[in-house]
Formats: C-alpha cells, structure tokens, sequence
C-alpha cells in the first residue's frame, strides 16, 4: 500500500533531459533514497522507537519518498542551471566576470586603506607656551 503512494508520488516527477539518461539519474536517485531509508529505518529499530513490520514500512517509505524528492528537486534545479547557462553562455561570462572585476576592486580598495592605515603614523603635538 506504501509503494503504491510512493508511485503516485513520484511518478510525474521527470528531468529535463533525454529519457534515457532520465531513467538513469531516477534509478540511481530511487536506490540511494532506499538506502537512506534502510539505514534511518534499521536506526529506529535499534533505537527501540518502533517496532513491527508495519511501522517500519510505514517509515520506510515516507523517509524514502521524502530523499527521493529532495534529491529529485536538486538534480532538477542543477540540470536547469546547466541548461540554462549553456543557453545563455555570453550573458553568464559578462556576469562573471563583472561580479569577479567589483571583487578584486574591492580587495584592492580595502588593502589600500589598510595600508595607509600602516603608513600613519601619530604624531603628538605638545603646546609650548615659552614663545
């Protein structure tokens, strides 16, 4: 009953890319949420916080549904990003290099000021009154 919620779930969860590779990256996505699942599952167990086969199926899915979505949404955003700069290679260059040319301006600007700040040096001035 669990998988049949974990399906509905995530079936129209799919990727930007060819069908193919798809398959692949949600198969890999799949095993590690059961894995993780497994593992948090097999805690709860030795940790004596559940016990019995239908809590730990119950558990068992929910946390592996949960991974699989998480992980689902990174490769998701991280598959779109690429495309996206691979779209827009010109445009994404400018941007960095802009955002790289204000960073060293002001590395430069503020070893500057800490370098006049090492230059200074204090000078005490005395009043004479015997002029």
């Amino acid at each position: 009953m669990f998988k049949f919620i974990f399906d509905l779930a995530t079936e129209p969860l799919g990727l930007p890319i060819d069908w193919y590779y798809e398959w692949i990256l949600l198969g890999v996505i799949g095993y590690i949420a059961y894995l993780i699942a497994y593992d948090k599952v097999g805690s709860l167990y030795h940790g004596d916080f559940i016990s019995g086969r239908a809590a730990g199926s119950f558990f068992h899915w929910i946390i592996r549904t949960i991974y699989f979505i998480v992980m689902w949404a990174i490769t998701y955003g991280v598959i779109w990003t690429g495309k996206f700069v691979m779209a827009h290679k010109i445009q994404v260059d400018i941007g960095i290099c802009s955002i790289v040319a204000v960073a060293i301006a002001v590395k430069i600007f503020i070893w500057i000021k800490e370098r006049n700040k090492l230059v200074k040096v204090s000078v005490k001035v005395e009043n004479n009154d015997n002029r």
